[in-house]
């Protein structure tokens, strides 16, 4: 354990240090409290990389997104990656990625960017290295057997999957019998446990219970059913804390907007105007300068499968209000994400909430997609109120609870 979160301290200084290019074994050893004289054994170990060659991974990882997500010009991005030359960037771009910066750039232009295709690259190598007994299972296959078994209830677990990225781990014989998916946020690992054995999912809690870890089960169960359950099989549970996710699977509504009110889809032609509303508000700032690019790749490009589903509330002429949600894909499987508005404070009332919540629930299933409401996620406390009604009375039905067991 001592040695994980050694390791996690190394990999979290690399990663903010790609654009020093004088950077050494002996920095990132000193920084993480080892000896140097076998660090990079005790490294590839943990991750299956060389010190340095895990430096030359990061910084071509870092290259990939800001190609697929900037338009900056490609000497600055080596630049900023620890390349003082065009040319030696290039070289080492093709190393890894088997084509050079711009023919990258010109192949992925209309590929939408996800936090997983840059990150969450050795959280299965470590986990596996030290958890013995523990492997691996193909992403697609987990995607799928989540999908096929029960769709509402696992479906926004796999849209996490494809877009967090990370790694399924499973004992026993198959991952079928149950797995869990592990990603790293901010030195965390965040485990997601899919599985209906109740015994499994002690034995899987019992085994990541250390501070480093956040476990999180999916199901119906109320909390007593999981207390007892878990208590049958030694687990003894001091806190849960609970997650709703609902999803909508009637008819389109028939709905009438306010008085002067209009809600706007957000296209590329008029995100100035939004990102104007947005900063004057302090309202999505995490997101809107990402909306730009995910704009033009589906307005401009013509990428319809871009996540980007945003829209603007106007009284008259007057943006008065912006509504966030996204629609995500997986292997065929559509949702649309967290419908977060904000109005401005003169306009702020629940007529015209519950209005805009049921014309972006149109408008997803216009796309295909399922509407989903995480009634509770952390996105929706951005200085947006979104109304104080429940989402159930519109016919949104719960169909699964993800609890963080403690």
């Amino acid at each position: 354990m001592e040695n994980s979160e050694l390791i996690t301290k190394a990999l979290e200084y690399i990663r903010a240090e790609n654009k020093n290019s004088e950077i050494t074994i002996e920095d990132v050893a000193n920084h993480a409290g080892f000896s140097t004289d076998y660090f990079n054994r005790v490294f590839l170990a943990h991750t299956g990389f060389n010190v340095m060659e895990y430096v030359r991974f990061s910084r071509m990882k870092k290259a990939a997104k800001l190609l697929r997500t900037t338009d900056k010009d490609i000497l600055d991005i080596a630049l900023d990656c620890g390349y003082e030359a065009h040319e030696s960037f290039s070289r080492a771009f093709k190393k890894q990625y088997g084509v050079r910066p711009v023919e990258y750039r010109r192949q992925t232009y209309k590929t939408e960017a996800f936090y997983g295709d840059f990150f969450n690259d050795t959280v299965g190598a470590r986990l596996t290295h030290e958890f013995k007994g523990y492997k691996t299972a193909d992403t697609d296959e987990v995607i799928d057997f989540m999908l096929e078994s029960n769709a509402l209830k696992y479906g926004y677990a796999a849209i996490c999957c494809r877009v967090n990225g990370g790694v399924a781990l499973y004992n026993g014989e198959g991952f079928r019998d149950g797995f869990i998916w592990f990603s790293e946020w901010n030195g965390r690992f965040m485990g997601d446990i899919i599985c209906e054995d109740y015994e499994k999912i002690a034995e899987y809690l019992k085994t990541f219970s250390d501070d480093r870890f956040d476990m999180v089960i999916t199901t119906m169960d109320d909390n007593k059913v999981i207390i007892d359950s878990l208590a049958n099989f030694g687990m003894k549970v001091s806190e849960i804390e609970r997650h709703e996710g609902r999803y909508y699977t009637g008819e389109p509504y028939t709905i009438t907007p306010p008085d002067g009110y209009t809600v706007r889809l957000i296209e590329y032609e008029n995100y100035d105007t939004v990102r104007t509303f947005c900063d004057r508000n302090g309202c999505f700032t995490h997101y809107i300068p990402h909306m730009k690019q995910e704009l033009h790749q589906r307005d401009i490009l013509g990428n319809e499968e871009h996540s980007v589903f945003g829209f603007a509330i106007f009284y008259g002429d007057e943006m008065v209000g912006i509504s966030l949600g996204g629609l995500q894909r997986v292997h065929g499987f559509v949702i649309n994400n967290c419908v977060t508005t904000t109005l401005l404070n003169e306009h702020e009332n629940e007529e015209l909430y519950q209005y805009v919540f049921k014309y972006v629930t149109n408008a997803a299933l216009e796309k295909g997609a399922l509407p989903f409401d995480d009634i509770q996620t952390p996105f929706t406390k951005e200085n947006s109120k979104s109304g104080t009604f429940d989402s159930s009375i519109f016919g949104y039905k719960t169909a699964g609870f993800s609890c963080q067991i403690k």
